[in-house]
């Protein structure tokens, strides 16, 4: 019998943070409260479920899904892997701090404030440049962003408060 192993990656950015978690199949782990700042997440491959311990209450996510955590703020969260499982991350810098995210759709892009956009998978073409894994820009209200997503995943982080 082996133990299922896991990497977990964390980069702090100015404004914002990027985590990633690989796991095994089966494998279970635990963040605890002070550690838990990950507001939204997409799963690049495999699925797993996802709750706060000895809580009923879960929810489970699998491939290619887009998901907000900011309701288990300020709570451990346990994950509980059921096969080979990549997921990445956006954290706030803090918990006070409220931002909106979603995935990219639409082939052109506007936004009303300062946003940050993240490669999470594949790789989707911004304004004529190629993005990988883990590419971010910042984003100015006054430009217009020609987006093709060309088989790849990006999301679109903006702060709502303070």
């Amino acid at each position: 019998m082996t133990i299922p192993r896991y990497k977990h990656f964390f980069k702090k950015l100015d404004k914002f943070s990027v985590c990633a978690l690989k796991a095994d199949p089966k494998w279970i782990g635990v963040e605890q409260a002070p550690d838990s700042f990950g507001t939204y997440h997409y799963v690049v491959h495999g699925s797993a479920r996802i709750g706060v311990p000895f809580k009923e209450e879960y929810f489970e996510v699998k491939s290619k899904e887009f998901f907000s955590m900011q309701h288990l703020l300020d709570q451990p969260v346990m994950m509980e892997t059921y096969d080979d499982f990549y997921m990445i991350g956006f954290n706030a810098i803090n918990r006070k701090e409220v931002w909106d995210g979603k995935l990219i759709k639409e082939p052109t892009l506007q936004v009303s404030k300062e946003s940050h956009l993240i490669c999470f998978d594949g790789n989707p073409i911004v304004n004529g440049k190629q993005l990988e894994r883990f590419d971010y820009a910042d984003l100015s209200p006054d430009r217009t962003y020609e987006i093709n997503l060309n088989d790849g995943a990006l999301g679109l982080f903006t702060e709502c408060s303070v």
